[in-house]
């Protein structure tokens, strides 16, 4: 592999931020670290792009403040100082080397040598540098050669960067799902990840939750859970949510369909629909408050289903579950069903679900007062059992008729 990028071609390394950056810093003092340089030797999007720079942070923002660049101590008490030009972000994190770590955070002591900054990163393919011109340095001698070979190796004792911090063990199937092939694993690190398997419950349930959503984004991520089941590292994250057959139907349909990866939908197909476990799991991870009313939602849901329903039985539901629910549902039917005609039907369902506009119910209480209704329990009854006719007519029902049915219904 290439020991050299060209920065011509490499919009993100010729920015007029970025080269303002390298201007404002020592000649030589900072170089483009991690994902940045991984994903353009890899030829994958690069996304953002951090750096590293053998000044400490207080000299990292006197540089910054004279070149008139804004900052944001964002991570100081961890050697990071955030760059802001033109709204975008640009981590500086000065080279460092564990003093003591506890598995969770790290006392890091700050140093001038990359050998040393690169010996405390997770991965091997992480640790590459690349200065402006697009040069790249390996101090590891091991990145370029996993890079190419997409080997997912620990830097150094696979032990010890897993015991320094657990949340190494989903950053390493996150790398394996997005980026990994069907290449044999490093069994050093696969073993480093089962026998400190553990340690992941000491992480903030945010921290794991963030990892595996973005694990869970990658467009087919069912390989890397295989091997997280097989050891003992799935069950440890996601007791409620372990079913990787699941996970791999939907992929396919996925495939099949040009569908976008959709991680709380992964986690359905990884799920039972018990209102319970996913109670426990959603109230165990934090989630948001809308991936946890989605994912309850779902699992809450008692509509009776069928792809041979007639299509007022079907508009029903989708009015009383909701849209989402029904979509969810009926694509998840979809992935299951082993009959393609009938998938093929449960994603008719899904599309119904999705561009049926739901109509408004007509009558409201004031229309009720005006018929003579007083307010109250008795006139939330006659709304409810209105609407529950309109439903059944297939919501062609105008007011004036659901008005004139009050008398019959004895109110």
């Amino acid at each position: 592999m290439s020991m050299k990028l060209n920065a011509a071609e490499m919009p993100w390394m010729q920015s007029t931020a970025v080269l303002a950056l390298f201007t404002a810093m020592p000649e030589a003092s900072l170089r483009f670290v991690g994902g940045c340089v991984r994903n353009a030797l890899w030829g994958e999007p690069v996304g953002d792009v951090d750096l590293a720079c053998q000044l400490e942070p207080k000299a990292v923002i006197t540089a910054l403040d004279a070149a008139s660049i804004r900052f944001v101590p964002t991570g100081i008490d961890h050697g990071t100082v955030t760059a802001v030009i033109d709204g975008t972000p640009y981590e500086i994190t000065s080279l460092r080397r564990d003093v003591e770590t506890d598995g969770r955070r790290a006392t890091v002591a700050y140093t001038t040598d990359w050998a040393e900054d690169a010996q405390r990163r997770d991965l091997t393919i992480n640790a590459l540098y690349a200065d402006v011109s697009g040069q790249i340095f390996d101090p590891t001698g091991q990145g370029l050669e996993d890079l190419s070979a997409r080997k997912f190796r620990f830097v150094g004792q696979a032990d010890e960067r897993v015991r320094e911090d657990y949340l190494r063990i989903l950053r390493f199937f996150r790398f394996l799902a997005w980026y990994g092939g069907q290449e044999k694993v490093d069994a050093a690190s696969l073993k480093a990840c089962r026998e400190h398997k553990a340690g992941v419950k000491s992480l903030s349930v945010e921290r794991i939750w963030m990892e595996m959503k973005k694990l869970l984004s990658a467009p087919n991520p069912v390989r890397a859970c295989h091997i997280m089941l097989t050891n003992g590292v799935l069950e440890t994250v996601f007791p409620e949510a372990n079913n990787v057959d699941g996970l791999e139907a939907l992929v396919k349909l996925e495939t099949r369909e040009g569908i976008e990866p959709d991680p709380l939908l992964r986690v359905m197909a990884m799920s039972a629909r018990d209102s319970l476990q996913i109670a426990l799991l959603t109230k165990r991870l934090k989630m948001s408050k809308a991936e946890s009313t989605r994912l309850r939602d779902w699992a809450n849901d008692g509509a009776q289903l069928s792809t041979d329903m007639a299509e007022r039985d079907k508009l029903a539901a989708i009015y009383t579950s909701g849209k989402p629910v029904i979509f969810d549902r009926a694509r998840l039917r979809a992935a299951g069903d082993a009959d393609p005609i009938q998938s093929v039907r449960w994603m008719g369902l899904a599309r119904l679900a999705s561009e049926w506009d739901i109509p408004t119910f007509p009558v409201t209480g004031k229309d009720l007062t005006q018929a003579g209704l007083p307010k109250g329990p008795a006139m939330g009854k006659a709304l409810k059992a209105l609407e529950a006719l309109w439903v059944r007519s297939g919501f062609t029902t105008e007011k004036p008729q659901l008005l004139a049915a009050l008398k019959f219904m004895g109110y």
